[in-house]
C-alpha cells in the first residue's frame, strides 16, 4: 500500500468482482453527478480504480479528479504494480476529498496516459460515513486539512494540484516522453516552465512531503 499526498493506493491482479465500483466506463474517463446523500450519512471520499495492461517499459500516466465546482486534482503515484506481458492489472485508490463535493456537482474522473500503458476501463465510487455532528466543521476546511498534508507547493497557477514526485521533463530530454505530454495533461492554460526543476517536494525550495509504503 502506498500513501502519499493523503491518497492511498495499491495495485493488484485483475478481479472480476462487479460490485467494486459504483460508476464504470469502458474508456479512460467517466462523469457522474453527486447524488443526494443517504440519510444520516455524509460524503467522506472517492475511490478511483482502473484496469490496464502495459505497452512499454516507461509508463507515464496521471489520475485526474475534477468537478464543475472548483476541484481539480491530478495525481501520479510514485510506484504502481506492473503486470506481466498479456496480463491485466487493476489500480485502486482512495481520495479523502468528500467534503469538497456537493449534491449535484458533476465529477469527472480520467486516466491520462502519456506512454507505456493501455486503459481497459476505469471506475469510481463515492465513500460515505455516518454523520457525526462534531465533524461537520470539516466541510469548511481546505485541501491541507482534507488530505492531511500541506499541498501548497504542488498547486499550479490555475489552482489545480499537480500531485507528482517525478520530474518527467527529464524523460523528454532523452526522448522517452513526447515533448507535448504536459499540454496533454493540463491543456494550454499552464506554462510548462512552471514545472521545470520539479523535485520530490514539488516546486524548487519547497519542503519535502514524506512517503510511506506498507507491505
Amino acid at each position: 500500500m502506498l500513501y502519499e499526498f493523503g491518497i492511498m493506493s495499491t495495485s493488484l491482479p485483475d478481479t472480476k468482482d462487479p460490485n467494486m465500483t459504483q460508476y464504470i466506463s469502458d474508456s479512460s474517463s467517466l462523469c457522474f453527478d453527486v447524488p443526494q446523500y443517504p440519510k444520516n450519512r455524509r460524503l467522506k471520499g472517492l475511490n478511483v480504480t482502473f484496469k490496464y495492461t502495459l505497452s512499454g517499459d516507461n509508463s507515464v500516466w496521471f489520475a485526474k479528479v475534477s468537478t464543475n465546482n472548483g476541484v481539480d486534482l491530478m495525481y501520479n503515484p510514485t510506484v504502481f504494480g506492473k503486470p506481466g506481458s498479456g496480463e491485466v492489472g487493476i489500480w485502486f485508490s482512495y481520495w479523502p476529498i468528500g467534503n469538497k463535493f456537493d449534491t449535484g456537482d458533476t465529477v469527472t474522473v480520467s486516466i491520462v496516459v502519456m506512454s507505456g500503458l493501455e486503459v481497459i476501463e476505469c471506475g469510481a465510487s463515492l465513500v460515505y460515513t455516518y454523520d457525526i455532528p462534531n465533524e461537520t466543521m470539516e466541510s469548511n476546511m481546505g485541501y491541507e486539512e482534507t488530505l492531511g498534508v500541506d499541498l501548497s507547493g504542488f498547486q499550479l497557477n490555475t489552482g489545480a494540484y499537480y500531485l507528482c514526485h517525478h520530474d518527467f521533463f527529464k524523460f523528454t530530454e532523452v526522448n522517452r516522453l513526447a515533448p507535448d505530454w504536459f499540454r496533454i495533461l493540463v491543456g494550454d492554460t499552464v506554462d510548462e516552465t512552471e514545472l521545470q526543476g520539479w523535485k520530490i517536494s514539488g516546486r524548487p525550495k519547497q519542503a519535502k512531503i514524506p512517503i510511506t509504503e506498507w507491505s
